[in-house]
């Protein structure tokens, strides 16, 4: 069978203001087109399907379009929720989305619950394993539906993750299709520094020897670079990578769909790594404010989005707003002088700073002054929201 897999659209993800959502919507349709032109029978959407956890009626709109057109031709799909996607919304739209050929798993599920979906396709027995992205807090509960004691699970997340993927791959057989989908971290694996950093760390981070054998294929999602995974063959396991670039860190890399053919008790052939050609490019460009005329004119001519760095003798008032005027693709200039100093420059390890130290050292070091007392009391009220809405 012929298999297509993608994941991290990020649908109503914005970039310093710029809501990138029409430009994800114009690529789900180019892959969408993909998916028919070369007669794919199963796509595979390996979560973080929205940017956050209530998406805008355009986000949506265009998620579930691709749904639709690829539905109607009869291409069946299987999709997770990723760390930025609501489980629970997902698994609401789950029931509907079957009229679409959509099979959406949205919370974590065992396997005698609905963690593996069954098919057949051109006569051929399928099973998916599906596992949502599952937060450290949330592992708990899982572990209740596995039967075991839930503190155990608080002591290792990686050993709960282990016990899971084996639950939802224990009936894994050589007469089927045997696939199972992902969203994590993989030890190893290279960041695009535009995922949740917090959801990338160490602790969420898994061996490639968690992965079964008795897969024909591991489909990941969550990170944003196109990779395979560190420890094991390049067709066995891969991430897709995001399907446009959603940030800086992403200029220069290719976006790219992955174009599998699958047979049972065979290893899984990787056909492809198909172009993406919609979604504007990123680029960051550093220069001498003295070069900026001469620059203009390419970067005028550039079609995607810029952000300048640009080097100045002296502060010079009003300049950002000048260039953010009269240079529409333009959407972020930041400003370093000749003999200021950087953070790195001064020893500050940054990974040994709290969220609040972070932002004071942040706010300190552009804006010249100590953070207010007001100003630090809303950052944390905001930081407790943020946390407590992921609790509940």
């Amino acid at each position: 069978m012929r298999i297509l897999h993608t994941a991290d659209w990020h649908a109503g993800r914005s970039l310093l203001g710029i809501d990138r959502t029409p430009e994800v919507a114009e690529v789900l349709l180019e892959i969408a087109e993909i998916a028919l032109d070369l007669e794919v029978d199963l796509i595979l959407v390996a979560g973080d399907l929205f940017d956050g956890k209530s998406p805008g009626a355009a986000a949506e709109e265009a998620v579930f379009s691709f749904f639709l057109r690829t539905g109607q031709e009869g291409i069946k799909s299987v999709v997770i929720a990723g760390n930025h996607d609501s489980p629970a919304r997902l698994d609401a739209f789950s029931r509907i989305l079957k009229l679409t050929n959509v099979h959406m798993v949205g919370q974590p599920r065992v396997a005698g619950n609905g963690g593996v979906f069954r098919t057949e396709i051109k006569g051929q027995a399928l099973q998916v394993a599906t596992l949502p992205f599952i937060s450290e807090r949330r592992i708990v509960r899982v572990a209740e539906l596995l039967g075991g004691d839930a503190g155990q699970h608080r002591q290792g997340y990686q050993q709960s993750m282990r016990k899971l993927i084996y639950n939802l791959t224990s009936s894994f057989e050589p007469q089927s299709v045997n696939l199972l989908m992902l969203h994590a971290t993989m030890e190893g694996a290279t960041m695009a520094n535009s995922e949740y950093a917090f959801h990338s760390t160490e602790s969420y981070t898994l061996g490639a020897d968690m992965l079964p054998v008795t897969a024909n294929y591991v489909a990941l999602g969550h990170i944003h670079k196109a990779q395979s995974v560190q420890g094991i063959a390049d067709y066995r396991a891969r991430y897709p990578g995001s399907i446009i670039q959603l940030d800086f860190g992403e200029q220069g890399d290719n976006k790219t769909v992955l174009l599998l053919d699958a047979k049972p008790g065979k290893p899984t052939e990787i056909i492809d790594e198909l172009p993406i050609r919609g979604g504007r490019k990123l680029r960051k460009i550093s220069m001498d404010v003295s070069s900026l005329d001469q620059k203009t004119p390419e970067l005028l001519e550039f079609e995607g989005w810029l952000k300048l760095s640009l080097k100045l003798d002296s502060p010079k008032p009003g300049l950002k707003e000048r260039i953010l005027s009269n240079f529409p693709n333009v959407i972020a200039v930041e400003t370093e002088l000749y003999e200021s100093e950087n953070l790195t420059e001064q020893g500050i390890d940054l990974e040994q700073l709290s969220l609040m130290e972070a932002f004071e050292q942040y706010y300190q070091t552009e804006k010249k002054q100590k953070l207010s007392e007001n100003l630090a009391k809303t950052f944390k009220e905001l930081r407790e929201d943020v946390y407590n809405e992921e609790d509940e």
